[in-house]
């Protein structure tokens, strides 16, 4: 796994309360290719879209619930943007096992009652920039509920060694009881 592109380079986008945001990773992708984009708020990263081999997931944060899609090529766009939702927005995408990255330093507009723009100051993390791996786009247990983890798997797999032992013990002791009946029974 490789990875590309400047960890610190950002394209600052302005756009007013209300409208609609597009953001382009910049690529063109495939059905292949992964994209994974992310809000970043102060200090904390949220997930908001996905598109893993052609699987696309806007069901992430519930603040942007219904406004948000990403299409085939991996342009992310939010309708109805918020000046809350002022801050930076990340793509991370992977092309044949390389992972590069877009960061988009978002700045929404607010319109106050004179028919004046207010502006809302974007929020940069303060935290050092972490580089996704493979499993953060690998689909989560709970997007998938036909597969499990590995906990559940070791849980499962105990609780069914347990059971045959259970039996075992059970059977054992039936037949046990079953000789010692027809021991009995013959003196």
């Amino acid at each position: 796994m490789e990875v590309c592109g400047q960890a610190d380079a950002f394209e600052i986008v302005q756009v007013k309360e209300g409208e609609v945001l597009n953001l382009h990773p910049g690529v063109d992708l495939t059905e292949d290719d992964q994209i994974q984009w992310s809000y970043v708020s102060g200090n904390l990263s949220t997930r908001i879209a996905k598109m893993n081999r052609g699987e696309i997931d806007t069901h992430y944060d519930e603040r942007f619930a219904g406004r948000v899609q990403i299409d085939k090529t991996g342009v992310l766009t939010i309708s109805n943007i918020r000046t809350n939702e002022t801050g930076l927005f990340e793509a991370f995408i992977i092309i044949n096992k390389q992972i590069s990255e877009k960061k988009f330093n978002v700045e929404v507009l607010g319109t106050s009652h004179g028919n004046t723009t207010t502006t809302t100051t974007p929020t940069t993390p303060t935290t050092p920039t972490t580089h996704p791996q493979m499993k953060d786009f690998s689909p989560r247990n709970e997007d998938y509920p036909e597969h499990c983890g590995v906990t559940e798997v070791l849980v499962r797999s105990v609780l069914s060694g347990l059971v045959v032992i259970a039996t075992a013990v059970i059977l054992v002791e039936h037949l046990c009881c079953s000789v010692r009946g027809r021991i009995q029974s013959s003196v």
